[in-house]
């Protein structure tokens, strides 16, 4: 089978304040904000997050992609290791990206973990964003994915 080089964005399961429509609240306590489960093998093209409210405040957020190689479980759960964003101030309707890890390969059974790392705070802090992650799918058997497992 040939590869597509067609970019794939991945749901994001929210689990955190995703409930006013602007998307992840960045003046709220930090943690983790949500995941990209992963389907398929797929390679990294490119992580973001679209300004859906102006970041503002004393210090700006800071928002980390972290791989989770067993989805569900911290052990070995990387550090910013798919993306890292400092938001500074950033305007409304601005797209942030980072291409850093563009290439890298994700499999069946992993995670990517939304972190917010620094919440805005101090005079008035704002903030919101709707995170994406953009993947090419890449052909495999499943076989050859150790993580696939079919149901009895």
């Amino acid at each position: 089978m040939l590869r597509s080089n067609e970019p794939i964005a991945l749901p994001l399961h929210q689990h955190v304040d995703y409930d006013d429509g602007e998307g992840l609240d960045l003046d709220q306590a930090v943690g983790d904000m949500g995941s990209f489960v992963i389907p398929f093998k797929c390679e990294v093209l490119l992580a973001g997050l679209v300004v859906t409210e102006v970041c503002a405040g004393t210090v700006t957020p800071v928002v980390k992609y972290d791989k989770r190689p067993t989805a569900g479980s911290d052990v070995l759960r990387g550090d910013g290791d798919v993306a890292n964003f400092v938001l500074a101030t950033t305007a409304a309707g601005k797209v942030m990206y980072d291409q850093a890890e563009m290439g890298d390969i994700l499999e069946p059974g992993e995670e990517v973990v939304v972190e917010l790392v620094a919440k805005a705070s101090g005079g008035t802090p704002t903030g919101h964003v709707k995170p994406f992650l953009l993947v090419a799918y890449l052909p495999e058997t499943k076989t050859n994915l150790t993580d696939m497992v079919q149901t009895a």
